[in-house]
């Protein structure tokens, strides 16, 4: 299976369906479009997303999930998999439409691309996977949740 990683909390955000679009400098590749994809936590917590996650708009609306703080989200880990709807370019036009909620768990910038996730089916337990950048491949033959080994700063409580 085909394998996007996001930063959490955008990860959890994704795939629990509190935000439609993933936004990336990068047009999504044609060979993924239309298909189903996996949607993986990084492993780490980066200062950038300390950041974002500080500003007064993001906590009121990120508050209102009741999804569980930052520290407390599981990392490095597939979350479950998502269809690829489509990849489009933002434009002014195209971003007047989009809502406020997704503004705030967004990087809306006219040349950046938003791309639209539907069908969401999270896993009970999220996979653990050492991931990569751009869209990578999860061997999806490998073992059931239970038996794997579980890396030490991973979590999977929801």
């Amino acid at each position: 299976m085909k394998v996007i990683s996001v930063w959490q909390p955008w990860a959890t955000l994704l795939i629990q369906g509190f935000k439609k679009f993933e936004t990336r400098t990068w047009q999504a590749p044609t060979s993924v479009i239309g298909t189903r994809i996996g949607i993986a936590a990084t492993k780490q917590i980066k200062q950038e997303q300390i950041v974002a996650l500080m500003g007064q708009e993001f906590q009121h609306v990120y508050s209102q999930t009741g999804l569980s703080a930052l520290t407390e989200l599981p990392r490095g880990c597939i979350l479950g998999t998502a269809l690829l709807r489509s990849s489009e370019i933002m434009t002014a036009e195209s971003m007047a439409a989009v809502t406020e909620t997704e503004r705030t768990f967004g990087y809306w910038t006219p040349g950046r691309f938003a791309w639209l996730l539907e069908d969401l089916a999270p896993y009970d337990q999220p996979i653990f996977a050492r991931g990569g950048q751009g869209i990578w491949l999860f061997n999806d033959q490998a073992q059931s949740p239970a038996d794997q080994e579980r890396p030490a700063n991973a979590r999977v409580d929801l």
